[in-house]
């Protein structure tokens, strides 16, 4: 499985223990929504609001890293890259995954639905965040 897909597929895990327990919702046998909640606690957001300057992202450095966008979005630019960190794009969830640390390097996408471009500021280490970054407009 790629990190990326591991990375979707924990936004989705994240997404449906917070619906365990309502109405049209299956949960397997013996399973209650605290048990769940209690072991993905780390599942949390971070959150940033965008408002046209530029947002700052502190990658950990051989941890993959989710940041989820507003809209679908491209990159601005297909000749941009970050220093031995891939960036993949899935619609509305951007992961990147660095292999090693890096000084703070811009990266800009475009949104496909209101055209906005969006600036983020990123540098890489060990001592960078892993949880996903939900930016706001």
């Amino acid at each position: 499985m790629s990190p990326f897909l591991a990375v979707r597929l924990t936004l989705i895990i994240a997404a449906l223990t917070l619906m365990v327990g309502s109405p049209g919702v299956v949960a397997q046998e013996g399973i209650t929504r605290d048990d769940i909640l209690s072991d993905a606690e780390w599942l949390e957001f971070r959150k940033a609001r965008f408002f046209g300057q530029p947002i700052l992202l502190h990658l950990k450095t051989g941890q993959a890293r989710a940041v989820i966008w507003p809209e679908p979005i491209e990159l601005l630019d297909d000749n941009q890259t970050l220093p031995g960190c891939a960036v993949e794009i899935d619609s509305d969830v951007v992961g990147f995954f660095p292999t090693r640390d890096f000084n703070r390097r811009p990266i800009k996408f475009r949104g496909l639905e209101t055209r906005i471009v969006y600036e983020l500021r990123i540098r890489a280490s060990d001592s960078g965040i892993e949880e996903p970054l939900q930016i706001l407009r």
